[in-house]
């Protein structure tokens, strides 16, 4: 066995060069000053109102996107198994078909359909309706379902075929009726899996980026792309930048460590 350890020397240093590294570099940038360590920009990124905005917004957006992803994946994973294997095959396929697109290729596609001029919204125009306005905060948090939610039943279609049909089937023959089994018996056994589903979601929209800008630029505030103007546009500070980065990842990492004490309880 002692042996063997030495064939994770190459996963650490991976891991040493690719995060660690570029972990201190964010961190060393955000605390150095001429005169020494300093704080002053983690003040600034925690008083600022702009940058409180941002992270709140942020931290709503997330937690939005998950319950959206939670429910939506929940019925469409237990809708799918449900199907014949033939079927539930072809649909599996198609599920990972958003999950694998880039954010800039989904927010163009929904440009392109719900757009000021999008075939949708033409569409809605002539019927006399109002138009979709896809660049507001619903518009926003109405794109990123489109691959949440495929991703979040993949998640759970192997725990679903595993325990979900004989739990409802022994729920159902001792007596309970469909909302009682869904509530007291599959729910509770499916909550490790929709909670670790729900920490790939979170961690995903707190670092939201890609689809955000290319939909509505800066109009939105969000903590990414309030680095994101830091490092880019002519407000240029990359200590600033680093510091509300440390920001960002602590706040998701708080927020997966409730995640992962939550699916804990779970387990036990």
């Amino acid at each position: 066995m002692r042996g063997e350890r030495f064939l994770l020397l190459p996963g650490l240093l991976f891991l040493l060069l690719f995060f660690g590294y570029p972990l201190f570099s964010i961190l060393e940038r955000s605390l150095a000053a001429p005169e020494g360590l300093t704080l002053a920009r983690y003040a600034k990124a925690l008083t600022a109102p702009a940058y409180l905005e941002a992270w709140r917004n942020s931290v709503v957006f997330a937690t939005l996107s998950t319950l959206v992803a939670a429910l939506g994946g929940l019925f469409l994973a237990y809708w799918t198994s449900k199907l014949p294997l033939r079927w539930k095959g072809f649909l599996m396929s198609l599920y990972a078909i958003p999950v694998s697109l880039s954010g800039l290729v989904v927010a163009f596609g929904f440009i392109v359909l719900l757009g000021r001029n999008g075939v949708l919204n033409q569409i809605f125009a002539s019927l006399g309706w109002p138009r979709f306005d896809l660049y507001s905060w619903v518009g926003l948090f109405s794109v990123f379902p489109f691959y949440n939610i495929p991703l979040f039943a993949l998640a759970l279609m192997p725990l679903l075929e595993s325990v979900g049909r004989s739990l409802m089937e022994a729920a159902r023959a001792s007596g309970a009726t469909p909302f009682q089994a869904w509530v007291r018996v599959l729910l509770p056994a499916l909550m490790p899996g929709i909670l670790a589903g729900s920490s790939i979601v979170f961690a995903g929209m707190m670092g939201a980026f890609g689809t955000a800008l290319a939909l509505t630029g800066f109009a939105k505030n969000l903590l990414s792309l309030q680095i994101y103007s830091l490092v880019a546009e002519s407000t240029f500070d990359l200590p600033l930048a680093a510091a509300l980065s440390v920001v960002l990842m602590a706040s998701t990492g708080v927020g997966l460590y409730l995640l992962a004490l939550w699916e804990r309880r779970y387990r036990r």
